[in-house]
């Protein structure tokens, strides 16, 4: 990396601690395609490769004022990716059974709410969406544009249960981007309970809390809209 790059690393890295979302996004942009080389060394399965890419920022986010020299934002970022991989990868190792949320999406009845709920999401996270393979980039966009399940079974040459639980994948990693705008907003101040599920029980189970949590939703709204 030049010295311009390295200059222009650390003055978004003090944007981003100064609470400037474009400056995260930016960053987010930059390094993600390396996040997910690094990760790719300890997990292999692409839902498990983008859910430790999101793990990744969200960590790197909530230790952002630990990093005393922002200019080595790049090896700091890359050694919070292979620790993050590696716990992810002994996590995984534990659950023979799938994820029950997933289990949901296949068995459960139609719920347009969470279509609604996806474009929900999706409108407030602009982009802190990575590591999704095409085929679940491609059936989140089509719920964005306002297409239901049995368009996107039909687009993607799914069967129908097989189409919800591909979006229920991806309102999950949603839920992650929630989180990560809300902690580079600073707006994660506001619910003192966030913080908490984040540090205890991970990036998952804050995305669930912050999707339900009014204020939450409340600051990340204000965050996109004003």
């Amino acid at each position: 990396m030049s010295t311009e790059e390295t200059a222009s690393i650390t003055e978004l890295v003090e944007a981003v601690r100064c609470g400037d979302a474009e400056a995260f996004a930016s960053l987010y942009r930059e390094f993600v395609g390396l996040v997910q080389v690094a990760v790719r060394d300890q997990v292999r399965d692409p839902d498990h490769i983008a859910d430790a890419v999101q793990e990744t920022f969200a960590r790197a986010l909530a230790s952002l004022h630990k990093l005393r020299e922002p200019e080595r934002f790049r090896p700091w970022l890359m050694a919070i990716a292979r620790n993050t991989a590696i716990d992810i990868r002994r996590e995984r190792s534990r659950i023979v059974l799938s994820e029950p949320e997933e289990t949901e999406a296949v068995d459960g009845p139609e719920d347009p709410a969470e279509l609604a709920a996806i474009r929900e999401i999706a409108s407030m996270v602009h982009g802190l969406v990575g590591g999704l393979s095409s085929r679940d980039a491609v059936a989140l966009r089509l719920v964005i544009l306002g297409f239901d399940v049995a368009d996107v079974a039909a687009a993607l040459g799914l069967r129908h249960g097989a189409a919800k639980v591909v979006l229920h994948r991806a309102r999950r990693r949603l839920r992650a981007a929630l989180v990560l705008r809300l902690l580079v907003n600073g707006a994660a101040t506001a619910c003192r309970e966030l913080p908490e599920v984040f540090d205890k029980e991970g990036i998952v189970a804050a995305g669930r809390h912050a999707e339900t949590c009014p204020t939450c939703g409340s600051s990340a709204r204000r965050a996109v809209y004003g």
